[in-house]
């Protein structure tokens, strides 16, 4: 499977700071921010979007929240296994 690289050309980390973390889950890698401590925020974005529509929420949220988001496989720093069909029930 093709991995996206973790500081890509067009993402300009001084717009998103937050490490990136990544998860294998049925054949796709999944790309999360976990920031911050408290009660959960699991931020879930729509279509065609990724995890960076939420940076100013997270910045904001994460001295209360621990703010978990995620960019579906295919999207963002998310890269898609075979067969990935992008409907959102695969999501």
């Amino acid at each position: 499977m093709p991995q996206k690289s973790v500081n890509p050309p067009w993402l300009d980390r001084t717009l998103f700071p937050f490490r990136s973390r990544f998860i294998e889950i049925d054949g796709n890698t999944v790309h999360y921010i976990d920031e911050g401590s408290g009660p959960v925020l699991l931020l879930l974005h729509g279509n065609p979007t990724y995890s960076f529509l939420y940076r100013h929420i997270v910045r904001i949220l994460s001295p209360h929240f621990r703010c978990i988001a995620l960019d579906y496989p295919g999207f963002g720093l998310s890269s898609e296994g075979p067969g990935y069909s992008f409907r959102p029930r695969q999501h």
